[in-house]
């Protein structure tokens, strides 16, 4: 004997969803897969791969300016290095300005040996830089070779620039006395000081060390 099953009315198990909902990215994500796109534009990291562009801008601080700022100031520890994304910076070695930088430049490099500053770097303007810490930054050279020589060229790029400055004059150790007074005390100052069988110069100075010692 065959036994017939009526099926109708049983309800059919709902099929799979043929697609899954993308997840929608974070901003960090978005902006760093920005950053990794603008660093791509510049000559000194054209050749780096995605993942080696990603694992740079992930270990970097991502900071902008709005007016002129120090970012870097002469004979401070080196604590950081900087990429420049947009803006410009000028390098100063005492007073003189001697380079501006713009977009695409690795600034302060000289973290990578932990030396002083060498000159001081300030924004002219609207910028936006990616800062390497310094732990982070001896990481990224051992795990992204490119990156180490990228810093490398840059060290010797800048050094030339810095040495090329003269150096500092030291002040002179003497000078002369700019100051008006009447006629008959400095004769008087000479003839004592010839009667003590002294010069005038040494007179001179003994006088203002004793007065300034009693103020």
């Amino acid at each position: 004997m065959i036994v017939k099953r009526d099926i109708t009315g049983v309800n059919a198990l709902p099929s799979a969803p043929q697609t899954r909902k993308t997840r929608r990215k974070s901003s960090t994500e978005l902006r760093e897969e920005e950053d990794a796109g603008r660093l791509r534009e510049f000559t000194a990291f054209a050749s780096f791969s995605d993942d080696e562009l990603m694992r740079l801008v992930r270990a970097a601080h991502h900071d902008s300016t709005s007016a002129p700022w120090p970012l870097i100031h002469e004979h401070t520890p080196s604590d950081s290095c900087y990429i420049l994304l947009s803006g410009e910076v000028g390098v100063y070695v005492g007073r003189d300005r001697i380079a501006r930088l713009g977009p695409g430049e690795v600034i302060g490099e000289s973290a990578l040996r932990g030396n002083l500053r060498s000159a001081t770097v300030t924004t002219t303007g609207p910028t936006e830089v990616l800062r390497i810490e310094r732990d982070d930054l001896v990481s990224l050279l051992d795990e992204v070779p490119a990156f180490r020589e990228t810093i490398e060229a840059t060290a010797a790029q800048h050094a030339p620039s810095v040495l090329a400055q003269p150096p500092t004059q030291p002040e002179p150790k003497r000078s002369k006395v700019n100051a008006s007074v009447p006629t008959d005390l400095v004769m008087r100052f000479e003839k004592a000081a010839n009667i003590s069988g002294v010069t005038v110069a040494a007179a001179l100075e003994g006088a203002l060390t004793r007065w300034i010692e009693t103020q």
